[in-house]
């Protein structure tokens, strides 16, 4: 009887903080969750602020996503779709990526804008405005896949 009286005092607090744990949880949306996607934008290899909202673009319209959490997540009526472009603002740039594959919004984005230089060995074409372009490293298995663009980014007002 003291055996089972005392399983019952660990069994039951155990069992009780795992429930609470799995609700907290399940409230705050991770980039690993399906169709949830994170990003995180850097200027001149210093972190800013993420956006807060993205509009994600098809051919039928515009779609305006909030940040949950740390993630964003895709409605299911966008899934369908084999591409979206993706439109968000952070301090001091528009950016805007085109076309880019749906399996890419369910990991988490690095995006990384230079007002000079790029890293080297990042796939620009040659004498591209630094300004005016970015590149994402999407983080979605080995090897992560990178992403360069050039027009993409504009100044924001």
């Amino acid at each position: 009887m003291n055996t089972a009286r005392r399983l019952m005092q660990v069994v039951i607090p155990v069992a009780l903080v795992c429930s609470i744990a799995s609700v907290s949880l399940a409230q705050n949306a991770t980039p690993n969750e399906p169709h949830c996607f994170s990003v995180q934008v850097s200027l001149n290899d210093k972190s800013l602020e993420g956006p807060k909202a993205v509009v994600l673009r098809t051919r039928q319209g515009d779609n305006t996503i909030l940040r949950e959490g740390t993630c964003f997540r895709v409605p299911a009526a966008l899934l369908k779709e084999e591409k979206l472009d993706i439109l968000f603002t952070v301090p001091g740039s528009n950016v805007h990526f085109s076309a880019i594959p749906i399996d890419f919004f369910s990991c988490p984005w690095d995006v990384d804008l230079q007002d000079k230089k790029f890293r080297r060995g990042e796939p620009f074409p040659k004498h591209f405005r630094a300004k005016e372009a970015c590149a994402v490293i999407f983080h979605v298995g080995e090897p992560e896949r990178v992403f360069t663009e050039t027009g993409c980014r504009s100044p924001a007002h």
